[in-house]
């Protein structure tokens, strides 16, 4: 008799550790299937976040402020990753997708932009149309050229080159302006000599 209850007793806590195991593992693929997608994706920016303090922070010190001032799109960014692969830089196959998605979730494009009007400008007096030559360009070298150079060194040129051919020089090199910027940039860096 002793040895049918102790059976008994023995199939019952097996049958409740079996329970309790089951409950937990579902409870856990819940958990995790309602999680992935969100956790995946922090816990790339998270890898890209130590890529980045890793790989650019070395060449680049104020590299979140870089990060900032761009207005990149993902595909960009990964293009600004291969680019820097390109010309040195030590990132690992396994850490490209993670730095793009660091880079796009940190860029100022992705920012909340408050404040916007429908048609794209702020309101008030912060509208670019109001802006200043001397500050749109001042923006367009700090937001591109500070990438690469210190403020003194992008506004220092040798006195027989022409700012333009330097900003055509710099394009070659991966600097991404548009005919307009590369206009005001002139300007102001025209202006700076006088």
């Amino acid at each position: 008799m002793r040895s049918r209850r102790k059976r008994i007793l023995s199939f019952n806590v097996w049958n409740l550790v079996a329970w309790i195991s089951a409950a937990a593992f579902a409870g856990g693929l819940v958990t995790q299937v309602s999680a992935t997608p969100q956790g995946d994706q922090q816990a790339q920016i998270e890898k890209g976040r130590q890529a980045v303090g890793q790989a650019c922070a070395t060449c680049h010190p104020a590299i979140m402020r870089m990060i900032q001032a761009q207005k990149n799109s993902p595909e960009q960014w990964r293009d600004t990753v291969y680019s820097m692969i390109g010309r040195g830089a030590e990132i690992l196959p396994d850490e490209i997708e993670a730095l793009t998605a660091f880079l796009a979730a940190n860029g100022g494009g992705n920012r909340e932009t408050t404040g916007q009007t429908p048609g794209g400008g702020r309101q008030g007096a912060g509208r670019a149309d109001q802006q200043t030559p001397e500050a749109e360009g001042r923006a367009i070298l700090q937001r591109n050229c500070q990438q690469c150079h210190d403020m003194a060194t992008a506004t220092k040129k040798l006195p027989a080159d022409d700012w333009n051919a330097v900003i055509a020089k710099m394009m070659t090199y991966g600097a991404k302006l548009t005919p307009a910027d590369q206009q005001k940039l002139s300007g102001y860096l025209n202006g700076l000599a006088k």
